[in-house]
């Protein structure tokens, strides 16, 4: 495994190329704990092409992200946010605006029981990954993450690692006593954030100053007028895989959103399949603050499908995706291969249903990016099937997060 490199591990051909390997081999009957039924795959098609017309009739689909999340009940926070701050250039925008992403991804974790967020502004209410993100936004907006008071719009490393867990409780509204070990959990968590950005100050510092979205202006200053999401993308991943513990490795370097799978999956040493869900998320909800700085978004295609509870539940509620060991307790390792099983089929089953998609429409993946297929139909689609059955989406949740990874955002 060592003869590998880490940085391997951050490609996207590989998580692309590994979770189809897994996809092959469910459809054939040869995994322990994913099966999966292709000729359901019309009804998935059927769903996420109703969900899509439902939501943009006019088919003027934005692209997939966290951008969605932060105008949630129809108000634009940072629109507000960018007016009242009236920010002196393009690229000052565009580090707020990449300091918030990467702060937002990263808080993507699990939550309390039940925990809903009520929005001061508008007073919306909000669970599970849209709570994260109105949290983080609002925390963000109050200059919780900041080091310096004039400029609260920004997320600095020794903020990070100082943040206390008063404030952070205020600011993600849980109860101080009664979520106690998650609330220390997430300061560890984002006091490793800070901490991963400052061993790392070629990447994330600028005259003596160590902010998130340094990560993002550094590839811009380099690339011009567009900028390669993977090569952000593998940037992200470099720094900040130590953050997301519980995964695999090589050697000492942690490997963040990746797992260990009892069978080797392709020829290569090792049975090692990466996921990179939230760097992803990152990357994806970039494009639009490149626009808005007048910057083009290139290599978006190389991107991957989240290998997330929304797209899992949408295939098992279309019954493509099916469990056979769903019902029974395994010991950790078992544990850990069927929630690989899951989110590695469901991410190619949703790589191979865009695939399918352009083709019964007709159009060309530049027309119909993957980016829009998931925010028109495949993710908000897999929302209303967790909707629909609490005790199916609880055991869901269970099954993909077997309790060893703290940050997996599945709220098990």
């Amino acid at each position: 495994m060592n003869a590998i490199s880490a940085l391997d591990y951050f490609a996207l051909a590989r998580v692309r190329s590994e979770a189809a390997i897994l996809l092959d081999k469910a459809a054939a009957g040869q995994l322990r704990h994913v099966a999966v039924d292709l000729s359901k795959f019309g009804d998935a098609m059927v769903t996420v092409l109703e969900t899509t017309k439902e939501n943009y009739p006019d088919l003027q689909i934005p692209p997939y992200g966290l951008w969605r999340e932060f105008e949630t009940g129809g108000y634009d926070r940072w629109s507000a946010l960018a007016g009242a701050r009236q920010f002196e250039t393009a690229h000052d925008m565009l580090l707020s605006a990449a300091d918030l992403v990467v702060l937002a991804a990263v808080m993507q974790t699990v939550t309390p029981a039940g925990w809903v967020f009520v929005d001061p502004l508008t007073q919306t209410k909000a669970n599970g990954r849209t709570a994260s993100c109105l949290a983080a936004f609002h925390m963000f907006a109050a200059g919780s993450f900041s080091n310096a008071m004039s400029d609260p719009y920004r997320v600095d490393a020794d903020s990070l690692i100082a943040l206390d867990s008063p404030e952070l409780a205020a600011g993600l509204q849980w109860d101080a006593d009664q979520s106690a070990d998650l609330l220390e959990q997430m300061r560890k968590h984002l006091k490793r954030f800070g901490e991963a950005m400052s061993v790392r100050p070629d990447l994330c510092t600028e005259d003596d100053v160590t902010r998130a979205g340094l990560m993002v202006l550094g590839k811009v200053r380099e690339a011009g007028g567009s900028v390669d999401l993977s090569s952000v993308l593998e940037t992200l991943m470099e720094v900040l895989a130590p953050v997301w513990t519980g995964g695999a490795s090589v050697g000492d370097v942690g490997l963040g959103d990746s797992f260990e799978h009892s069978v080797p999956q392709s020829d290569t040493p090792g049975a090692i399949v990466p996921f990179h869900l939230a760097a992803q998320e990152m990357a994806y909800s970039l494009v639009e603050p490149l626009a808005w700085a007048g910057l083009e978004a290139e290599g978006l295609e190389q991107l991957t499908a989240p290998a997330d509870d929304r797209h899992a539940a949408l295939f098992v509620r279309t019954g493509v995706l099916n469990f056979t060991t769903a019902d029974q307790s395994l010991d950790p390792i078992d544990a850990r291969d069927r929630m690989v099983e899951i989110r590695a089929v469901s991410a190619a089953l949703a790589e191979r249903l865009a695939d399918h998609l352009r083709a019964e429409l007709d159009v060309a993946a530049g027309q119909l990016p993957l980016t829009c297929i998931l925010e028109g139909g495949t993710s908000r689609a897999g929302v209303s099937a967790l909707k629909k059955n609490g005790q199916e989406t609880t055991k869901l949740q269970e099954l993909l997060n077997p309790g060893a990874v703290f940050w997996l955002p599945f709220g098990a």
